[in-house]
């Protein structure tokens, strides 16, 4: 069976915030947030500017995307649309499954006129590849320096 999209609502919430907590691992990112602060933070996304699509494969919850329309800043008339999330469970990777599941989310609810942007955590590599190999080129780099807890004598 083919793969199915469902818009997200206020009752995907729970849903959402467990596999947000997964991507959370799975890229390394360093946020402490738990599934319970995951949920508040998705529910303040979903009542405001930001929408979800639940990706199903044979009636199997299996990943998710978040995402933002924007304007371009130096183009505003052109239309951006902002990747913040894009999951797809631990054991559906690798069979070309996600590379469907965004062309179709794509085709289905993004402007075909719309540029996509998105960020890749440095600590990710197997993600960069992904988007990589979908088209995207890297745009920028992003740098932080860490708080420095010893002064120099």
């Amino acid at each position: 069976m083919s793969i199915e999209l469902k818009k997200a609502t206020i009752n995907d919430i729970g849903a959402l915030a467990t596999m947000n907590r997964e991507l959370i691992q799975d890229e390394r990112s360093r946020s402490p947030m738990n599934v319970s602060q995951l949920e508040l933070r998705m529910q303040t996304w979903l009542d405001g500017s930001w929408s979800a699509v639940m990706i199903y494969k044979n009636d199997d919850l299996i990943g998710y995307l978040l995402y933002q329309h924007r304007e371009d800043d130096y183009y505003p008339d052109q239309l951006v649309i902002y990747v913040r999330q894009f999951f797809v469970q631990r054991n559906y990777r690798r069979r070309g499954i996600g590379r469907e599941a965004f062309e179709l989310i794509v085709n289905s609810y993004f402007p075909s006129n719309a540029k996509i942007m998105l960020d890749v955590l440095a600590t990710n590599p197997e993600a960069l590849r992904f988007w990589e190999d979908l088209g995207f080129k890297q745009y920028s780099t992003a740098l932080q320096r860490d708080v420095v807890t010893d002064a120099p004598a």
